[in-house]
């Protein structure tokens, strides 16, 4: 019986009379002429050879950067090679000059010490590394680099089973396939591009692939930088990366650097006494503290997370990105540059994250949230995120996305308030209604006659809106303009019925908006005739003050219309995606377009302006910057039993949309739980919260954004504009009566029960 040393040596002759057939006849092919049955044979070989179907090596992959407006990284993204169980792949490659020369020498000396010397096949290497394998002296591979790059590469690329089979298995079949590619690459590339490539592609364990980011895990340093005695522990661990892994088996991977040094003293890259004195040093591992990032939840992005993930979100979600998305999860190697301002977003998570801190927290028992949406007017570009949770899935953190649309990790919307008074204001200029029309009102009422777009009555009961001023129980006579400014329930209840509910509807679908659940606001939401039934919006009179849930990323893109004289832009958040190669993915276009006349939009803020100074319901949320007042204009809005409070807000430059809200795992924003603290610092407890303590975190945020160096200003409305036809509006014809001194009623519900719920909206504290 055959010991296993003498199994071994009989199947390393065998093995070598194959290699040495094989080779022999690719020898004769390129060597000797076709003469004679030899020589027949022989070339028929070699075209069999040389027609070898064989895979193309792909892109290997790499990490994706995640970048700002000014290409500075957030975050990055790896790919899961299939090969690596799913693992991500943590990849940056590197030119042939920015290798340590050490390093270069040192692989060479151990892995192919004839490399330049020879081409994809070292017959020499093949038949010697047969004979060491046979009597266990791995001195040096067999495989020439171009052959160990291959088998690499195609490990690093597999898509499946079959692929990695291929790749891994221990037959002759795999070594022919190899060589057949590695000799196309060798055609390819030069030697040193070859190198380089290789020492991109190898494995160096615990999530290290290429030579600069296994400098960086085992001594934090680059490939550039590498000494002597780390390159050849580097160079040391290729035969067997888990064999001489030096966290693991130290013992091993300093035996196996000597083994390497020694090499490269015979090769005549060191002389015997620098290798001697290199192999008494220790190994000195200096591991990274850097752990593996991992998207989103990684400390680099930590103050914009829900705008990576929304990033992440929309490349996934949306088909426009199919190519993009694919390339990312597979090869990656993507820089994808987003709208980010850093400076608007480190302003925006201040605000939101200082007012309502992430529960626990004294100053929110009732473990409310906030969160913010930043837009640039007249280019849909998102320069910020907000939402006053820690990113992830851990305890005490939240991956919803309370700012967006649900398809993005969104939640399920948030009630808008008063907020959405716009859209009846633009659907009243749009009719050329002036500044100074004039209604008579009386709070409560209700207000009858509302039909849909099919001409149907609306509400329920059917055309009747039963609502309620903020203030509680009163009368008197308010102007668009003032009317606005004060945010008059009662007077807007009869301005949506005089424009027409249907007409308001599709200034909001005009304006972008939508629910957060993307469906259309002529659509239902939920099992028609249950409670959580949601009727289309142009069946609910409350529309108006903003008893429809939707994103404040729809209601910010909605403002920054306005801001942009009637010019409406699709959100955007990816500004560009390029590859490795420069070439430029496609991305979606903000799609800008006119939707509402620049005098309608011109007339609309100017009154909006007034909302920002006394008698306004925001005076007190303006902001200057540098002591100087900048141009602004807003909406302060809250809904559905003061659980809901928001504030819209616009310069020429910066629209913004904030909400405050409970969601649905925590308690209301009502008695004990409407605790906040204010802009000033001191906790408050109101009980019921309005549109003006949103806006103190729109005014916190727009302290600080980025507004530009100098001063933009809105386009003023013209003395001889149609709407000064009955004057400013800016005094009522007749002053309205104060309010009684009662204790507000409770207001009607204005949420999704009904189509006719009442809601207050006022916001006016």
């Amino acid at each position: 019986m055959l010991t296993s040393d003498r199994r071994a040596k009989a199947g390393a002759a065998g093995l070598l009379l194959v290699v040495a057939a094989i080779a022999g006849l690719l020898i004769a092919a390129l060597a000797l002429p076709a003469v004679g049955g030899v020589a027949i044979v022989t070339r028929d070989a070699a075209n069999k050879f040389n027609n070898l179907s064989v895979p193309t090596l792909g892109q290997l992959p790499v990490r994706s950067e995640i970048l700002d407006r000014n290409g500075h990284p957030l975050a990055y993204f790896y790919p899961s090679g299939f090969g690596s169980k799913n693992r991500p792949i943590d990849r940056i490659p590197v030119s042939y000059r920015r290798i340590a020369p050490v390093m270069r020498d040192a692989i060479v000396a151990i892995e192919d010490s004839r490399f330049y010397q020879h081409g994809a096949l070292d017959f020499r290497g093949t038949l010697r590394a047969i004979v060491n394998d046979a009597e266990h002296r791995p001195t040096q591979g067999g495989s020439s680099i171009a052959q160990q790059y291959v088998k690499n590469a195609l490990i690093l690329t597999a898509t499946n089973e079959t692929e990695k089979a291929d790749a891994t298995q221990d037959s002759g079949l795999r070594k022919i396939r190899e060589l057949r590619i590695a000799i196309n690459v060798e055609h390819e590339m030069t030697k040193n591009q070859l190198l380089a490539a290789y020492l991109n592609a190898i494995s160096f364990n615990n999530n290290a692939v290429g030579i600069q980011v296994a400098a960086e895990r085992y001594f934090r340093t680059t490939a550039k930088r590498l000494t002597l005695t780390e390159a050849a522990m580097l160079a040391g661990m290729v035969e067997d990366p888990t064999k001489y892994n030096p966290f693991v088996h130290p013992v091993n991977a300093l035996n196996r650097r000597n083994t390497v040094l020694a090499r490269m003293a015979q090769l005549h890259y060191l002389t015997s006494a620098e290798a001697q004195a290199a192999g008494r040093a220790p190994l000195g591992l200096h591991p990274s503290t850097r752990a593996l990032q991992s998207g989103c939840t990684s400390r680099s992005v930590r103050d914009a997370a829900f705008f990576c993930d929304y990033v992440l979100a929309v490349l996934r979600s949306d088909p426009a990105y199919a190519q993009a998305e694919a390339q990312l999860k597979k090869t990656g190697g993507l820089k994808i540059y987003t709208t980010l301002n850093r400076q608007d977003q480190r302003a925006a998570e201040h605000a939101v994250s200082y007012m309502v801190p992430a529960p626990p927290s004294q100053y929110n028992p009732g473990g409310n949230a906030a969160a913010e949406v930043l837009i640039q007017p007249g280019t849909g570009k998102v320069r910020a995120i907000a939402v006053d949770r820690p990113y992830g899935i851990g305890k005490g953190q939240d991956n919803i996305d309370y700012a967006v649309d649900t398809r993005y990790d969104g939640g399920e919307g948030v009630q808008t308030g008063s907020s959405s008074k716009l859209f009846t204001l633009i659907t009243a200029l749009e009719q050329q209604i002036p500044f100074g029309f004039s209604e008579k009102v009386v709070s409560p009422t209700v207000v009858g006659g509302f039909t849909n777009c099919h001409g149907v009555l609306a509400g329920n009961p059917p055309g009747d809106f039963p609502v309620t001023n903020a203030e509680g129980p009163g009368k008197g006579t308010y102007t668009l303009y003032n009317g606005t400014t004060q945010s008059i329930n009662v007077f807007y209840a009869h301005l949506e019925q005089k424009v027409g509910l249907c007409n308001v509807v599709k200034t909001a679908v005009k304006l972008g908006v939508h629910r957060a659940d993307g469906r259309s606001l002529f659509q239902g939401a939920g099992k028609r005739g249950t409670a959580a039934y949601q009727y289309p919006a142009d069946d609910v009179p409350s529309f108006t003050l903003g008893s429809v849930s939707v994103s404040p990323m729809t209601m910010a893109a909605a403002y920054a219309t306005v801001a942009a004289r009637g010019r409406y832009c699709s959100p955007i958040a990816i500004d560009k995606i390029v590859t490795m190669a420069g070439r430029h993915l496609p991305v979606k276009s903000a799609d800008c377009h006119q939707v509402i006349p620049a005098a309608v939009a011109d007339a609309a803020t100017h009154i909006l302006q007034g909302v920002m100074v006394s008698p306004g319901t925001a005076a007190g949320d303006e902001f200057t910057q540098h002591g100087v007042v900048i141009p602004q204009a807003g909406k302060t809005g809250t809904a559905n039993n003061f659980e809901f409070a928001a504030f819209g807000g616009y310069t020429p430059r910066l629209a913004g949309y904030v909400s405050m809200f409970y969601p649905a795992e925590t308690r209301s924003m009502q008695g004990d739980g409407a605790c906040f603290r204010s802009a000033a610092g001191p906790i408050e407890c109101v009980g019921q919260i309005f549109g003006t303590d949103a806006g103190q975190i729109w005014q916190l945020t727009f302290d600080h954004a980025d507004l530009g160096r100098s001063i933009a200003n809105f386009v003023a409305v013209p003395a001889d504009s149609i709407y000064y036809s009955k004057g400013t509006g800016v005094a009522s014809p007749k002053p309205p009566k104060p309010p009684k001194p009662t204790k507000p009623t409770k207001p009607g519900g204005g949420g999704p029960p009904g189509p006719g719920g009442g809601g207050h909206g006022g916001g006016h504290h």
